[in-house]
């Protein structure tokens, strides 16, 4: 039996409360029967249709507020019956139209949702939101890092000395300092509204890192030009040296009285040998600049800075430290703590007495550093330049080389002047997880 519309049942129900109010006033005229009795059957018939018609008009209506409240509720898998006449079946088309679109709109959503998740958690770039009571709302893995905390919902902006930037924009870089990194940063503010709620963006993007890829391409370039161009005039040059300072030689021992011999053969023998310094000198940053890709592996820390401190026979150096595991390739993280503590060194061996490494767990970094009590860095922003020394015979490659290998690893290398005393503290930052 095929169902009757929304429109027949409430006619239908119309026209049988138009028969009962006939059928009593037939009773009263044709069948003599008293009109109490008759109004007492019409109200009988009245009541009984009460309670079952409008259970029947009203079926689907209450179908479609169940699953109205469903679709509110976040529930797109209800659906009405399409198959019924008139008005009725029209609306519960539209509603099973509206719930399939917004269940497409919410799966797309939920995969934006996990894009995002995914790359807010695998860049670089530090991302702090804040609402409009500067209570921090979110943070990235990066922001945790550099930061140096676990942070959560709630940690107010100004405990993280980001207040000032919620409020103005920063055009120029500004020196910032953080347990988990420390330099020039560009700061972006991105104000937006969350359910009516005004919300804060931060951005923070180390200047310097921005700007490295750049500035490591070009005077990478520079290297390899320079080395061949060096390498190609000191082979004959040291080779001619060392022939004549043998020739100059065997003359002095065939003619003993010959004068300047002497001279001449030690000014022959000075130029082989800077040749040989030169080309050692280019040698060391051509290798800079072909540095390979680390090849990460567990570590234990304690036991790599051991090696590292024993190695060094000029001085005692203290260290301290817990036991923690990281991951690096092991020789290049060795080679950036050699010259760190190559440079303490020679940094306390003419006004110094103590040199000490420690290293220490920092949210999800670790930090090693290496402190000194000579005169301090000099005061330079030269310090990680290419060819950069203040060291008499110094090449200008150990810092440049340790901070390259920090970056290489997805760390830092900062050098600064104590605070309590004379002397630098070299901070080399590498986070804890996996490459």
């Amino acid at each position: 039996m095929r169902r009757l519309s929304l429109e027949a049942r409430i006619a239908l129900a119309l026209f049988a409360m138009a028969a009962l109010t006939l059928l009593m006033a037939l009773g009263v005229a044709a069948l003599g029967l008293s009109v109490w009795l008759t109004v007492a059957l019409v109200a009988a018939a009245i009541a009984v249709m009460v309670w079952k018609i409008p259970g029947r008009i009203l079926a689907p209506l209450v179908s479609l507020a169940s699953v109205l409240d469903a679709v509110r509720a976040g529930d797109f898998s209800q659906r009405l019956r399409a198959d019924r006449k008139g008005i009725a079946g029209e609306l519960a088309g539209s509603v099973n139209r509206l719930s399939e679109t917004w269940r497409q709109r919410e799966g797309s959503r939920r995969e934006t949702d996990a894009l995002l998740a995914k790359l807010l958690h695998e860049i670089d770039l530090a991302i702090f939101t804040f609402d409009d009571q500067a209570r921090l709302v979110l943070a990235n893995p990066a922001a945790c890092a550099l930061v140096g905390l676990r942070l959560g919902p709630g940690v107010e902006a100004r405990s993280l000395e980001l207040h000032d930037y919620l409020v103005h924009d920063v055009t120029d870089p500004v020196h910032l300092v953080f347990p988990g990194g420390a330099g020039r940063f560009l700061v972006r503010r991105r104000p937006f509204r969350i359910e009516g709620r005004a919300h804060c963006l931060l951005v923070l993007t180390h200047a310097e890192a921005a700007l490295g890829a750049e500035r490591r391409e070009a005077w990478q370039s520079l290297v390899r030009v320079l080395g061949h161009e060096i390498n190609n005039s000191l082979t004959p040059i040291k080779s001619i040296a060392q022939t004549l300072a043998a020739a100059a030689g065997e003359q002095r021992a065939s003619s003993p009285c010959m004068h300047g011999s002497v001279e001449l053969t030690e000014g022959l023998n000075l130029i082989a040998a800077r040749a040989d310094t030169l080309g050692r000198f280019v040698a060391g940053y051509a290798a800079l600049a072909r540095l390979p890709q680390p090849q990460p592996r567990r570590i234990d820390l304690r036991e790599l800075i051991e090696r590292v401190t024993e190695m060094e026979t000029r001085f005692r150096v203290r260290r301290s430290g817990p036991d923690i595991t990281v991951q690096a390739d092991p020789d290049q993280l060795e080679q950036a703590l050699i010259n760190l503590v190559k440079n303490a060194v020679d940094a306390v061996l003419d006004c110094g007495d103590a040199v000490e490494i420690r290293w220490r767990a920092q949210g999800a970094t670790v930090e090693i550093e290496v402190i000194d009590n000579g005169p301090g860095p000099p005061d330079s922003d030269n310090l990680f330049v290419p060819f950069f020394t203040t060291k008499p015979g110094g090449s200008g490659i150990g810092l440049l080389l340790s901070r390259r290998i920090a970056e290489m690893h997805g760390g830092h290398l900062t050098l600064v002047e104590r605070k309590d005393t004379p002397g630098a503290v070299a901070r080399l930052g590498l986070p804890l997880g996996k490459l």
